[in-house]
């Protein structure tokens, strides 16, 4: 895992007023908590935060500097962003970690190469974006990368198919698929021809009630005029 320095500062105001305020203004507020000591209010700069996660991402090891303190290893727990603008922070959550303490990560998955199943009309879905690693801070990966190259239509890779390091304990179910080509969806496409031959034999039905309908009325109307004749003799 990555190591990263980030300076941020203690926050006073509370309360989700004072949240919007400090949003507006372009920061972002955080608090910091774990290992049996206090948890600290903080707040950071939300475009220094941005460009920090996009150079290193969420799973990093970060030196945390409060102020003038001195620094706390620390990881990012939780990151809440706007339900719309999902670029947008709302909230971060920093949790402190040993370095000779195991810790449970959300690690995110990289799907490598081109399945064959997809250049045959199959749909590659990607059900499971990120691993549940427990393991020792510096032993957990950045990222875990996957070959799909190699996935024919109706084929999947599972958990249980990764292969790490012994000292990496992975906490998810290991019958989750992670990656798979399914059919393609063309063919839910095939009763379609069925529903418009439907469609035209009703158009063609109704087309014979129409004619149906013009044809006994000129008779009526004979009728009507013979019955009127009748009854005038």
């Amino acid at each position: 895992m990555l190591q990263a320095k980030l300076e941020v500062q203690q926050r006073d105001t509370f309360g989700k007023q004072s949240a919007r305020d400090l949003r507006r203004k372009g920061g972002l507020p955080a608090v910091l908590y774990g290992r049996a000591q206090d948890t600290v209010p903080i707040q950071l700069n939300a475009r220094t935060f941005n460009q920090f996660l996009r150079t290193y991402g969420e799973n990093v090891i970060i030196n945390m500097i409060i102020g003038e303190a001195d620094s706390e290893t620390v990881i990012i727990k939780e990151i809440q962003r706007h339900p719309v603008e999902k670029h947008t922070l709302v909230h971060a959550d920093f949790i402190r970690i040993s370095l000779d303490e195991p810790v449970t990560s959300a690690v995110p998955v990289v799907l490598e190469g081109n399945p064959p199943g997809v250049q045959e009309g199959g749909v590659l879905e990607f059900p499971l974006r990120h691993v549940s690693l427990h393991c020792l801070p510096m032993r957990t990966p950045t990222d875990i990368s996957i070959d799909v190259g190699e996935l024919d239509i109706g084929d999947a890779i599972h958990v249980s198919d990764l292969s790490l390091d012994e000292d990496i304990e992975i906490l998810d179910d290991p019958q989750r698929i992670i990656a798979t080509v399914s059919q393609p969806r063309v063919q839910l496409e095939d009763e379609i021809p069925e529903a418009e031959e439907g469609e035209e034999g009703e158009g063609e039905g109704e087309e014979g009630e129409e004619a149906a309908a013009e044809q006994p009325s000129e008779p009526e109307i004979i009728s009507r005029r013979r019955r009127d004749d009748d009854e005038d003799e």
